[in-house]
């Protein structure tokens, strides 16, 4: 796996869990390498640690993350088609507003992955352009994640 740092390690007593993969196949690789299992976790209830959580899917559906939050709220995921249209149209939007500065930060931030990005709808405007961290603590919502549960005698 090349890039590791972006990765989030959850110590517990005899286990660790690791998050924040960039892609599936990321997961299954580390899995894999590590001698590790492919689990899925949940930030739920403002919960700061992940908890055993299948709510999202993530395996069954072969993605990384998903976002709960309340019924009135869509979420628009960055590999969803309408994501990139209403993406330019808030860049637009914003650089009118802010006098043509260019505030491209939340599309070229080297620490954010791609795929981590999201755009929360409500009533048809865009409510915000977020990420999942953002979405746990910003919002009260819940974020589900795929993870790489390791058992404490197989950590580097």
């Amino acid at each position: 796996m090349k890039n590791t740092e972006r990765l989030q390690k959850y110590e517990f007593e005899d286990y660790t869990i690791i998050t924040n993969f960039e892609t599936f196949n990321e997961a299954e690789v580390y899995a894999s390498e590590k001698g590790g299992e492919l689990v899925e976790v949940g930030f739920t209830d403002g919960a700061d640690n992940p908890l055993s959580n299948t709510a999202g899917n993530l395996i069954r559906d072969g993605r990384t993350f998903r976002v709960g939050l309340d019924p009135e709220y869509e979420v628009l995921y960055s590999d969803d088609p309408r994501f990139q249209e209403m993406a330019e149209t808030v860049l637009e939007n914003m650089k009118e507003k802010e006098n043509d500065v260019a505030p491209e930060d939340w599309i070229s931030d080297q620490n954010i992955a791609t795929g981590d990005r999201i755009i929360i709808v409500k009533n048809g405007e865009v409510n915000t352009v977020t990420t999942r961290e953002r979405i746990k603590y910003l919002m009260r919502g819940n974020v589900y994640e795929l993870a790489v549960k390791l058992m404490n005698r197989n950590i580097d």
